[in-house]
């Protein structure tokens, strides 16, 4: 009979939406979601982007990051400030690297005051004659170059001591790698300093546009690109700072398997805890819960952080909300950045 009773409370709480487990949040109140400006004593949890396929670099010699979400590339100081926002339809910032190329200009992130610098030279529309020659004119530019990027428009930008020259790539030419990847063209490498990706610990995941959430799909669907690519982050020790879930609240039943009455999800909100020094910052956010695991749920929560070597210069860390429907009450979805009051 005990047996009985037990299963049948063990149905009940997996597969219904009765939530039997006591909460061990009392002061739910208290907890907001993340697009309701979450804060602490001295921490705050700002909104940077509504994009969820994003990068995130950070320059280890000057001391800045680097978002880029396709639509807008974004400056960002070790304090956590915005210092300069682009927004262009024809931007494009090559993978690691701190130069945005617009159809008519460069940018260098790198700079205290970052300016719109006008080409030297386009060469975009390649005759006969530049075809045959081609080759010839891209190593006498690589030699001349300080600064040699292989972009991901089938365009190569030289910095010269004249200025900045792009070159169309030859059709009979070809670059190797993709918008995900540094790109590379035969025994030519890239010549810039490469920034680097900040690291979702609990995930295993780095801050760029394959990164996953950790969530039970993720994990099923291996990304086997992103498990195999040759990281060189692979070899830092990131700080460990770490979301954690507090509770979990069923609230409705997001669907079930095909043809079939068997719940396969539900939908609950997740209450969280990350702490920050001396404190937690605490919010609540929509997760997915499944009715065969027992204390699990997926949040789809990353939050980034930066290596240890440099936390006594930022100390700021990036939350990833990737919930993967619209249909969520918080309309949370984004990048956000948390960082100290001032």
């Amino acid at each position: 009979m005990i047996f009985i009773i037990v299963g049948l409370l063990f149905f009940v709480q997996q597969c219904t939406t009765i939530n039997l487990i006591p909460s061990l949040v009392s002061n739910k109140d208290n907890f907001r979601y993340l697009s309701e400006e979450v804060s602490s004593t001295n921490f705050v949890v700002d909104k940077i982007s509504d994009k969820t396929y994003l990068w995130i670099y950070y320059d280890t010699i000057n001391n800045y990051f680097i978002v880029d979400d396709s639509y807008h590339q974004k400056k960002i100081s070790a304090d956590g400030n915005i210092l300069f926002d682009l927004s262009d339809p024809s931007a494009e910032m090559p993978y690691k690297t701190h130069y945005v190329f617009t159809d008519s200009s460069v940018y260098d992130f790198s700079k205290n005051k970052v300016e719109k610098e006008p080409y030297f030279e386009r060469i975009i529309f390649l005759t006969e004659e530049l075809e045959k020659k081609w080759i010839l004119l891209f190593k006498e530019l690589y030699d001349k170059a300080s600064v040699v990027i292989y972009g991901n428009n089938e365009l190569i930008y030289f910095k010269i001591p004249s200025g900045w020259v792009a070159l169309k790539v030859s059709e009979f030419r070809f670059l190797k790698g993709d918008n995900t990847s540094e790109r590379t063209f035969e025994n030519y490498p890239a010549k810039y300093n490469k920034l680097i990706f900040l690291k979702d610990i609990k995930s295993n995941t780095y801050s760029e546009w394959m990164s996953h959430s950790g969530s039970s799909a993720d994990k099923k669907r291996r990304n086997y690109d992103l498990d195999n690519a040759d990281y060189p982050e692979k070899k830092i020790n990131y700080v460990e700072n770490k979301i954690e879930k507090i509770s979990l609240k069923k609230t409705k039943i997001h669907s079930t398997f095909t043809y079939t009455p068997i719940i396969s999800h539900f939908i609950g909100i997740g209450y969280y805890k990350l702490k920050k020094e001396n404190e937690y910052i605490r919010f609540k956010e929509n997760a997915i819960k499944y009715p065969f695991y027992f204390l699990q749920s997926d949040s789809y929560l990353n939050n980034y952080t930066i290596p240890e070597e440099f936390e006594p210069k930022t100390n700021i860390s990036f939350i990833r909300y990737s919930y993967p429907s619209n249909t969520n009450e918080s309309k949370s979805q984004g990048l956000y950045i948390v960082k100290k009051k001032y």
